[in-house]
């Protein structure tokens, strides 16, 4: 049976769909998107951001309003640490990406650990959420309130989101190519150390600097030290810690985020064990991004199919036409048809360009230091 969709909800459709194609930059999309689904939905207060699509952790652009700064960190920590219903992670790999809480807990939003301690923090009634998928991915996050306990989100709601999510990742992935890099200053590495407040005990310069050069959705302030923790270093902290207490503790947590000039950075985030082998303090490193940190996101956002993918990465080792045919066992004529396909979807026609429209434009380090060169001489990115 179809559901109706709200009033207005058509023309704010292709309102998004304007907005979400103009090449507007991640921010001022993430701004206008946000105010249609306000006028057409309704809420009280909302979350929207941009993720990245390997982790789901917010990245830099992002509205929130009418939600308290006091919420910020336990909403985080129970996203990361206590089961419950319709979390970001569940929904970006579920079968529905938009859920309305009422309905995923019978009607008992008091089931939801989040739902009760939200409702303590700020007034919460209906809530609303979703992840904007696209080529099976999560580019950005939606949390929606109200607080009245007699206007729940209704199917019509759910389903015009569900209706635009789809236009709003093309639209995220796509702003990942709208703002190149203009290059990265050449700073090394700084770590900083937190403890189990998220607050700073100890960094070194180059990490206090770089902390001061992230582009973030949020900045509150560590009193301890009067520096200010961008939000995307605090979901690092918080998931790093997470993972600590429990069986994913095998990795550290690695997150790409962007500066304010449009470079990018790596944030390492381990969790450290004290002398009786519990979880202690946060080590956080941040450095430069290197080509193959960047690499994946920027393939997506060209929406490179697997096998155009193999023949990129075959030729940005400076195969040959016919050496790339022999490796992936296809013939010399598809490979020259998905490279034509390649060429098209990043808006070039020779392999050296290919490079710099994928890479250099995108990264920004000196091109010399991270491509090698063909028999041809063509520039080609050893990363990829």
């Amino acid at each position: 049976m179809s559901v109706s969709l709200p009033k207005g909800a058509e023309r704010a459709a292709e309102r998004i769909d304007r907005l979400t194609t103009s090449g507007a930059p991640a921010q001022e999309m993430i701004e206008g998107v946000a105010d249609e689904l306000l006028r057409v939905v309704g809420a009280d207060s909302y979350f929207v951001c941009a993720a990245d699509p390997h982790t789901l952790l917010a990245q830099s652009a992002g509205v929130v309003r009418g939600m308290p700064e006091v919420v910020c960190a336990p909403f985080w920590e129970y996203e990361f640490e206590v089961p419950d219903f319709n979390k970001f992670a569940d929904l970006a790999r579920g079968q529905r990406q938009v859920a309305d809480l009422h309905t995923a807990t019978g009607g008992r939003p008091e089931r939801s650990a989040r739902w009760r301690e939200m409702n303590r923090l700020m007034d919460v009634n209906a809530e609303l959420r979703g992840t904007f998928n696209v080529g099976g991915r999560g580019w950005g996050l939606l949390h929606m309130t109200r607080v009245s306990a007699h206007d729940q989100f209704s199917e019509a709601d759910v389903s015009f989101v569900t209706s635009v999510a789809p236009l709003v990742a093309r639209g995220l992935r796509a702003s990942l190519l709208t703002t190149p890099s203009v290059g990265r200053a050449g700073r090394g590495p700084g770590m900083a150390i937190f403890d189990g407040a998220t607050r700073i005990v100890s960094a070194t310069p180059a990490a206090l600097a770089w902390l001061g050069e992230i582009h973030s959705l949020h900045r509150p302030l560590d009193v301890g030290m009067g520096v200010e923790i961008p939000t995307e270093v605090m979901l690092a902290v918080t998931e790093a810690r997470a993972r600590a207490s429990s069986a994913r503790d095998a990795d550290a947590m690695r997150v790409r985020v962007r500066t304010l000039t449009g470079g990018w950075l790596v944030i390492h985030a381990s969790c450290m064990r004290d002398t009786d082998g519990e979880p202690g303090d946060v080590a956080v490193v941040i450095e430069p991004a290197k080509a193959s940190d960047v690499a994946p996101l920027i393939v997506e956002a060209y929406e490179l199919t697997p096998r155009e993918l193999d023949v990129t990465r075959a030729l940005a080792r400076g195969l040959a036409t016919i050496e790339i045919a022999r490796e992936l066992h296809l013939s010399r004529y598809t490979v020259q048809d998905h490279l034509k396909s390649v060429y098209e979807k990043v808006g070039v026609s020779s392999r050296g360009e290919l490079v710099a429209k994928m890479f250099a434009d995108h990264y920004g380090d000196s091109f010399h230091e991270t491509v090698t060169h063909d028999r041809e001489g063509a520039g080609l990115v050893a990363a990829l």
